[in-house]
């Protein structure tokens, strides 16, 4: 088959490594990829796009102003029209536009990545998107009850399954990572207020947003700036982040992100919010939800080896079966092959 993968910049930037997973199976099963990706402000290429340097490359303004929407559409369409694509498909909003764009003009089918129940609650039965390729199973299901068992497919978002070491809990001195610390104020003072009693613990924020001032009003009438490291983006830092002995998840609309996957493969116990759409979180069993306060689920993973340790490994042997990069390859090809 031939393909066109369209790429939005945040998507690249948090996802590179799955995406470029996704295009190295693809390849090895025999397709032909063609990469269409934003325009760098240099001519040097970023290292994971070295990773994946041998597919075709189109690189073009994404996003993009209306008034030049035709102009980028020709442009691609001139690198793509000696091609028989079997379809296009778009990882990200910004990239849907390219993707609608160019799929309709050339009449091939158009695929869009899920990874958010809130996006799932917003498929339209009049979108010109074919199929849509939900990250987990209840965002596959309401999708399917707004458009049809025919216009979606499971792609389980994956991790890579190797070369990610079993973190040991319970070391001296431990570190808990916040992912997305800044999307709910409330809930991270909150969770500040409960780590502060463990002297022994170094803590992790990702702040990004118009709300992360408000963390660090926190931190500071907290007086936790020896405790606490504010991060801008974890997912460049995973190394770090899968040597933590816990991490929490306060904001209820985060997207699927392979960073907390590779956690769970670390067998990293989870602390969240209620989210929907994450299936692999299963209360008691793969993770601690959250329903009121986070003292007590903090509290139970700090206090308890044990619980801790079984949390983790039931964490990790689930997105082992289920979340792992094979089944989404696999899931890519069966849906352009129905579209």
């Amino acid at each position: 088959m031939n393909i066109a993968m369209v790429m939005s910049q945040d998507r690249l930037e948090q996802e590179h490594a799955m995406i470029n997973r996704i295009v190295v199976g693809l390849v090895h099963d025999g397709n032909q990829i063609i990469r269409i990706v934003p325009t760098s402000p240099t001519d040097e290429l970023s290292p994971y796009e070295k990773a994946v340097s041998l597919t075709k490359r189109i690189s073009t303004p994404i996003p993009v102003s209306w008034i030049l929407r035709n102009t980028r559409r020709d442009e691609i369409v001139q690198q793509l029209e000696k091609i028989d694509l079997d379809g296009i498909v778009a990882f990200g909003s910004s990239a849907l536009q390219v993707a609608q764009d160019v799929g309709i003009y050339l009449g091939v089918p158009i695929l869009k990545e899920v990874i958010t129940m809130r996006e799932a609650n917003r498929v339209r039965k009049k979108s010109p998107v074919d199929c849509w390729l939900a990250a987990t199973p209840s965002m596959a299901r309401v999708i399917s009850n707004r458009v049809g068992e025919d216009r979606v497919t499971l792609a389980p978002i994956a991790a890579a399954t190797s070369s990610i070491p079993t973190t040991n809990i319970g070391n001296k001195n431990r570190c808990v990572s916040v992912l997305e610390a800044s999307a709910e104020p409330r809930a991270t003072k909150q969770i500040l207020e409960s780590l502060k009693q463990f002297e022994d613990v170094h803590i992790f924020l990702e702040l990004t947003g118009k709300k992360q001032q408000s963390v660090w009003k926190v931190i500071n009438q907290l007086d936790m700036h020896s405790s606490v490291t504010c991060l801008r983006d974890m997912a460049s830092l995973r190394s770090l982040i899968i040597e933590s002995d816990l991490i929490l998840m306060p904001s209820p609309s985060m997207p699927v992100r392979t960073i907390f996957l590779e956690t769970m493969l670390a067998s990293i116990p989870i602390i969240a919010t209620t989210i929907e759409g994450f299936d692999m979180l299963i209360d008691d069993e793969t993770a601690l939800i959250v329903k009121e306060a986070w003292d007590a689920p903090i509290q139970r993973i700090l206090g308890d080896g044990p619980l801790a340790k079984r949390i983790g490994q039931e964490g990790r042997r689930l997105i082992e079966e289920k979340y792992a990069s094979s089944a989404q390859i696999a899931a890519f090809e069966a849906a352009f092959r129905l579209v």
